[in-house]
């Protein structure tokens, strides 16, 4: 049973597409979390939280690796002639 199906079990007066996960960044401070923006729930409603520490390094490295991968790829999608007449030429 995934987690999804079993909170919509644990909570049957919600359905699947008000229980649909989203995600928020946020900053923990002591036993808080303070989101950037409003999560579209009521206030109080309980909520399942799952706490993923962000690594800079790590990403900054991902987005340096894909920027190369896409300056060595190979260029397509060459043109074939200089002027848009010459495509009426032939």
């Amino acid at each position: 049973m995934s987690l999804a199906n079993g909170l919509l079990a644990q909570y049957p007066m919600h359905s699947e597409e008000e229980c649909a996960m989203k995600v928020y960044r946020g900053a923990v401070k002591g036993n808080t979390i303070v989101l950037e923006e409003k999560p579209d729930l009521p206030d109080e409603c309980q909520a399942l939280v799952e706490i993923k520490p962000l690594d800079r390094t790590r990403d900054e490295e991902i987005a340096r690796r894909q920027i190369e991968l896409m300056r060595k790829a190979p260029r397509v999608g060459k043109l074939l002639y200089k002027k848009r007449e010459e495509l009426y030429e032939r």
